[in-house]
């Protein structure tokens, strides 16, 4: 076993150890710098690693979806109408609101468990695609505010702001983190999903199959604006996929690095990892050039030569050297990949590396490409349907990308490649059937709706008497396809196609 898979499985079964006692506590904390308390410290005794990040009771706490979470974000007025003026400028020069620019807030969470966190000075910015990205305010045609939209969003525990870099207030934000993490992540819920859970259950999929993935719950928000306050809606909170992520399941080298993450999404171009990608879309991304590479450095910014990835890419292309398995096994790791492809066909994600050359990253480990997969709003029946019937009709090996202009299979090596030689295909077909398996695979309907109930529980009355932005109906029928057909569905159709793979 790696040790990465022993750190991950160690990780989960401390969660899975503290879930029984820890989560019944009722504690307070108040807080205005990093949160102190921990649970254990788990270490492989390595010669060329660090022990593993302490984990942080809040971190546990914060990704328990059994707790009730809120947030109530606090904006100064000039910081929130500033926010806007610099979404807007950005627009203007570059046609899409993706502004970066960090806004002060002061943040007050609460939970279930008589937690209550609050931080001064944390940092605040909108997240989003081109598409996805848009104003948290809706104004009329003269120009004025009349109404509030939910846009996804970040909070940045360790923004130092205009502190002088060797000032007290710059070296404590600095280190300061919440929740055991430097950033967080929230994203809203898609309007018309009403099964709620669509995405978080995905992640969990995921993780579950031993991929790994970011840790998901959810919260409800409240804007507060100068003491006006907004009923900001239902949020996903995901653990952001950066150098405390790599630390936490990965630890350090002995020097305190970590290796070389990237994130590839579909910017400048599809990021298919073929050979031939343009000069500009590697890099150190810029959000003040306009636009994001697509092979994003996440890691190491100032140190890194790039030659992980320009070495791996020339490596996987090259399927012309006689010993090519081998070499895909030093510098990839296979396993996490074909159990990603499993459950990728399986949640029927369109926009994904093996559907849309997008949304993923590549960590790079003790030599090895290490595949995250993130991103999954639009799958399991809901969302964007490139595919038609959305994917329920997919043979279990051979289709071709969701976008034509992507090319074919083999446009895409790191699947193509893979899934081209025997050993590897076989894998990937038994890993379909065992996730799927009807006494106990981990892709069962009742895990959804399980989860549906949980979280309808925790925050359906809230949202619709407070009357929060944002989808406030929750139903596992009442969608394009319900949770049970769609899990009926597609179990049925990719045993039988998987089946008749490994008899042929």
């Amino acid at each position: 076993m790696t040790k990465k898979a022993i750190l991950f499985s160690m990780f989960f079964l401390l969660l899975f150890l503290t879930g029984c006692d820890l989560f019944s506590q009722t504690t307070t904390t108040n807080t205005l710098g990093t949160s102190t308390s921990t649970t254990t410290t788990t270490s492989e005794g390595s010669t060329d690693l660090t022990t593993q990040e302490v984990i942080d009771l809040s971190y546990v706490n914060l990704f328990d979806n059994q707790v009730y979470k809120k947030f109530v974000i606090h904006f100064s007025e000039a910081n929130f109408l500033k926010l806007i003026d610099d979404m807007e400028n950005y627009n203007d020069i570059y046609g899409s609101y993706r502004d970066n620019t960090i806004q002060e807030v002061d943040i007050e969470y609460t939970d279930s468990l008589g937690n209550i966190i609050v931080m001064n000075e944390v940092g605040f910015r909108t997240k989003g695609n081109i598409f996805s990205r848009r104003l948290p305010v809706v104004k009329d045609n003269q120009g004025n505010i009349v109404g509030y939209q939910q846009v996804s969003f970040q909070l940045e525990f360790n923004d130092t702001f205009d502190y002088l870099e060797n000032s007290t207030q710059y070296k404590e934000l600095k280190e300061r983190r919440g929740f055991d993490l430097e950033q967080l992540n929230f994203k809203y819920v898609n309007s018309w999903d009403f099964g709620i859970v669509t995405e978080s259950i995905a992640y969990d999929l995921y993780r579950e199959a031993g991929v790994l993935t970011s840790a998901t719950s959810y919260a409800i928000i409240y804007f507060d604006v100068d003491g006006t306050e907004v009923p900001y809606g239902l949020f996903l909170l995901q653990e952001p996929i950066d150098d405390v992520f790599v630390k936490r399941y990965f630890g350090r080298n002995q020097d305190g690095s970590v290796g070389d993450l990237y994130k590839c999404v579909w910017q400048t171009e599809p990021a298919t990892l073929k050979p031939n990608y343009m000069e500009y879309s590697l890099g150190v991304s810029d959000y003040n050039d306009g636009y994001r590479k697509t092979y994003q450095l996440k890691t190491n910014k100032d140190t890194s030569n790039f030659s992980s990835f320009t070495t791996f890419v020339d490596r996987l292309n090259d399927t012309t050297v006689i010993n090519y398995q081998n070499v895909l096994e030093q510098i990839l790791d296979i396993d996490s990949l074909l159990r990603a492809y499993a459950i990728g066909f399986l949640i029927g994600s369109p926009d994904d590396y093996r559907s849309d050359a997008n949304n993923y990253y590549l960590y790079f480990y003790e030599g090895q490409a290490i595949y995250i997969p993130f991103d999954m709003d639009q799958s399991m029946g809901y969302g964007w349907d490139p595919f038609g019937n959305h994917g329920l009709d997919l043979d279990v090996l051979s289709y071709a990308p969701a976008q034509g202009y992507i090319g074919d299979q083999s446009d895409l090596p790191m699947a193509y490649n893979i899934l081209e030689i025997e050993t590897y295909k076989d894998a990937y077909l038994n890993y379909v059937l065992e996730f799927t398996d009807p006494t106990n695979g981990i892709f069962d309907v009742q895990n959804y709706i399980d989860r549906h109930n949980l979280i309808k529980g925790l925050y359906e009355s809230e949202m619709n008497s407070a009357m929060h932005l944002g989808v406030t109906y929750f139903s596992v029928a009442d969608r394009t396809y319900s949770v049970d057909y769609y899990y009926t569905q597609k179990t049925t159709n990719s045993r039988v196609d998987a089946i008749y793979y490994l008899n042929h």
